[in-house]
């Protein structure tokens, strides 16, 4: 089966891919693919993994499932990639590292003594000038979100296990997160009851690396899961939905609706998503890559009986995560300051045929800026990413580069995505 986590980097045109397989043993593979288009992919025989006496296959030699490669700009070139992962019941959290990400070990020593059993996300965040990793934690019944920020990835954190976790395995082994790292995210009084937060897919907005964005997976369990020792397969569909971040440690998750959700794709109904890490930016247009599954979490014998998961493209407008919308009725808002870094004011929106946008700015005396009045705006019947704003003849925006404003908005039936000075 194609399993639930995956990657995809975009390195100078070239779209690499890992995604997790399993054989018929259940045993986990990380396999390689490759593509320019985006669409139509490679799996090349790579001759690294002797499987089944053969090694024309494009497995890369990671047997853990629960990783994410990614670039590491502070490692030497033979430890270019880095991917963290279980090292097994007795290992605890591992660094592997590679020079190609295809060619891989890991290092003699883990990074934490305790596990973490889902997709490990892990990467260089240039902002804080560390290494930032979305883990598993338990509270204590259902799955949470952990985060830990670490100055070095090659030495062992110094943050112990507290002994509370779940054991993961044997007696006297190796046990899950509970209190060890801060929670970042978790179900709450608004989500359904017997709701996990499977994983996360958080990661830098590569258009505003100061911008996190996340796909967070839930699981609802069946009503077993709520039964007095229940030590079931958690079985149940999986929903991704939105979330996004200034700091990567407070997230908001917006109207709370599926981004990707189980759907009717013909002939049978999807019970599970999961979305990768990895953002692909062409032109207008953003593609992320997910898989999706005809059974639901946990139904072991329903994958025994016949082979499930698919990879899937998932593409829209860039910046198209969520919008600032206004109904029928003339709607109003007012952003916070905003530095003035350009010479021209782009905004990402849809108008559709009825709609009109106007845009006033606003000094810091709270008053409008001569010349720059929302009434003085052209107003935008526009669908697109980049709709320049003008106003009055004569009004020119770089009078205004280097100070700080704020902006309004004024419009009716209109999608606001985003805004930008170039």
């Amino acid at each position: 089966m194609i399993s639930f986590f995956l990657t995809v980097r975009d390195e100078e045109g070239k779209l690499r891919m890992w995604y997790i397989c399993r054989d018929k043993e259940n045993r986990p593979n990380v396999a390689y693919a490759e593509s320019r288009d985006g669409v139509n992919w490679t799996k090349p025989n790579l001759g690294i993994v002797d499987y089944s006496g053969s090694k024309d296959n494009n497995l890369v030699g990671l047997p853990s499932l629960e990783g994410t490669p990614f670039i590491d700009p502070n490692a030497p070139a033979a430890e270019r990639y880095g991917y963290i992962t279980n090292l097994g019941s007795a290992g605890g959290i591992v660094r592997y590292h590679s020079p190609d990400g295809l060619h891989w070990k890991h290092d003699a020593t883990p990074l934490f003594r305790f596990l973490s059993d889902t997709q490990n996300v892990a990467f260089w965040d240039q902002r804080l000038g560390a290494y930032v990793l979305y883990l598993r934690g338990w509270n204590p019944k259902y799955r949470t979100v952990v985060r830990a920020t670490l100055p070095s990835i090659t030495q062992p954190s110094p943050v112990v296990p507290s002994g509370k976790g779940r054991p993961a395995g044997t007696e006297g082994g190796l046990r899950y997160v509970l209190d060890e790292l801060p929670t970042v995210f978790a179900t709450d009084a608004q989500d359904p009851t017997r709701t996990d937060i499977y994983n996360m897919a958080a990661q830098p907005y590569p258009l505003d690396p100061a911008w996190y964005v996340a796909f967070p997976a839930f699981l609802r369990r069946s009503p077993a899961s709520d039964a007095p020792g229940y030590r079931g397969s958690h079985r149940g569909p999986v929903e991704i939905q939105f979330a996004g971040s200034r700091d990567g440690i407070a997230w908001h998750r917006y109207d709370r609706a599926a981004y990707a959700s189980p759907g009717l794709t013909a002939p049978e109904k999807r019970n599970m998503v999961f979305m990768s890490t990895g953002l692909v930016v062409r032109g207008d247009e953003i593609w992320q890559y997910g898989t999706e599954f005809e059974s639901v979490h946990g139904d072991v014998e329903a994958r025994q009986k016949k082979t499930d998961g698919l990879v899937v493209r998932y593409v829209q407008r860039v910046d198209g995560f969520v919008s600032l919308d206004t109904a029928n009725k003339i709607g109003t808002t007012r952003t916070v300051p905003v530095k003035v870094s350009g010479n021209r004011l782009l905004l990402n929106i849809d108008t559709g045929a009825l709609g009109e946008m106007r845009v006033g700015l606003i000094g810091s005396d709270g008053k409008p800026i001569a010349g720059f009045e929302t009434d003085a705006c052209e107003p935008l019947e526009y669908n697109g990413t980049g709709a320049m704003v003008k106003w009055a003849p004569g009004s020119d925006l770089a009078t205004l580069r280097g100070k700080e404003i704020a902006l309004e908005f004024r419009s009716n039936r209109t999608k606001l995505y985003s805004f930008r000075f170039e």
